[in-house]
């Protein structure tokens, strides 16, 4: 009888604790599943589309963003707003478009060279500087609704924390891609990848937003050795060898997150501030700068399997302005997003990705385009807008000084994927169905050059 007593007892506290024990998990997962996403963003910069392994068909390069890929959405025409570094990652905060947050050229504490690309003076910290518009962005809102928030690598926004973030191990640009002496001290990419890992576990229990941005692959290249021979006698081999380190950090991050249990409770989206061109395009002297595709164009991968299928690929166009959007709606912040009634000017210009993805991909939108040239053309600076359809491409461009250098350029994409065929003048019925497009953007968002530059393309023969 005491025998049967004490394996009673025995067995009812091995109930008892089983039954805590599930009741643990499942509270666990309860406070998982109500917990809000953490985000990690991964910037790579002046990376074209066709450089990662999933674009360009390549099962072998970069392993990592394919697998990324394989697991999540990967758009096949992602553009930048604005093809240089400082007005594309301000929009992506903010929403907006160039135009709208002001950031039109980059900005440097100190003199940084004189070309068209640079504001002509110092700016120590664009978030206040009153000819700017950045302050209502996603980072200062994820901060407010308790987001641990992180910046690590190139920032090119100014050289400090502007505030909003607890973690920030980052610089505005121009370090070089080695600590110290080249091969014999730490590569930069990997001492990031390092610091945003720590990031993550310093903050595993709690919802976090991390912008881990890679100078790299931006010129001047000396990747690792380790990576440079994989690629030696291949075209624009230490390009692709220093992506090649660039996602094995990646893959570094997704094993962390994975080790955590967080990858599935995190939206991950990997993308571009811009692409780079080999060719010798007008208006660029360093292969950006242009809204020509494979500088406009970039990578865009997105990963967060509670709101998105696995292997998805869409075809129809979007803007990099919209990861402010995107990044609230998965968050569950709102912000208010289209006209408001008292106010024509929007408060975003794009839509979150998630609404996106929930609709038709048979690319209803344009998507527009804004740029400024690093060097003249014919002697005179221009101011550059164009429109991109399923199909064509309209560019149009207002001259500073020789409005005579018009008409401007169009493109079957379809017909002619290297924009070398200059259809403008051969297609006016078509020019002016994409400037009507462009002047109704243009109203929407209160764009004034793309206005004025759409009024003159509805005129053939000027």
């Amino acid at each position: 009888m005491a025998f049967a007593r004490i394996l009673h007892s025995m067995r009812r506290r091995q109930f008892l604790t089983s039954f805590a024990t599930a009741a643990m998990a499942e509270n666990t997962a309860r406070a998982q599943s109500a917990r809000p996403p953490n985000v990690l963003l991964l910037l790579y910069d002046k990376c074209r589309a066709d450089a990662i392994g999933c674009y360009s068909g390549s099962e072998t390069r970069t392993p990592n963003l394919n697998q990324l890929a394989a697991s999540g959405v990967r758009f096949h025409h992602a553009y930048t707003p604005q093809a240089l570094c400082g007005p594309a990652r301000a929009s992506m905060l903010t929403g907006l478009y160039p135009h709208a947050h002001g950031i039109r050229r980059n900005v440097y504490p100190a003199p940084a060279g004189r070309t068209n690309t640079n504001f002509p003076d110092t700016i120590v910290d664009p978030f206040r500087d009153p000819r700017f518009r950045l302050w209502d962005n996603v980072v200062y809102q994820l901060n407010n609704a308790g987001y641990a928030t992180g910046c690590v690598g190139k920032w090119h926004l100014g050289p400090a924390n502007p505030g909003f973030f607890d973690t920030f191990k980052a610089f505005n640009s121009l370090l070089r891609h080695w600590v110290g002496e080249p091969h014999r001290s730490a590569y930069r990419p990997d001492v990031e990848t390092d610091e945003g890992i720590r990031f993550i576990e310093a903050n595993a229990d709690r919802p976090w937003f991390l912008y881990q941005s890679y100078y790299a692959p931006h010129e001047p290249l000396d990747p690792p050795k380790r990576w440079a021979s994989a690629f030696a006698g291949a075209e624009h081999a230490d390009y692709h060898a220093t992506i090649a380190n660039l996602d094995w950090n990646t893959g570094r991050m997704m094993e962390t997150l994975r080790r955590r249990n967080l990858l599935d409770n995190t939206l991950i989206i990997f993308t571009a501030d811009h692409g780079r061109t080999w060719i010798d395009r007008p208006g660029s002297a360093e292969g950006i700068a242009m809204s020509y595709e494979e500088v406009a164009r970039v990578p865009l991968i997105m990963r967060y399997p509670a709101r998105l299928p696995q292997g998805k690929v869409w075809r129809s166009g979007v803007n990099l302005a919209a990861m402010t959007p995107t990044i609230l709606d998965a968050c569950g912040i709102s912000l208010a997003q289209g006209v408001r009634t008292n106010d024509l000017t929007p408060t975003l210009h794009a839509s979150s990705l998630f609404s996106t993805l929930s609709g038709s991909d048979d690319w209803k939108q344009p998507v527009i385009l804004q740029n400024i040239p690093q060097r003249a053309i014919d002697g005179s600076l221009f101011d550059e807008r164009a429109i991109r359809t399923a199909r064509h491409k309209l560019i149009l461009r207002k001259y500073d000084l020789r409005p005579e250098l018009r008409p401007g350029e169009l493109y079957d994409l379809e017909a002619d994927p290297e924009e070398s065929v200059n259809l403008y003048l051969k297609r006016p019925e078509l020019v002016v169905n994409l400037a009507n497009q462009l002047e109704a953007w243009a109203r929407q968002t209160r764009d004034d050059t793309a206005l004025e530059l759409a009024r003159f393309a509805q005129a053939p023969g000027q």
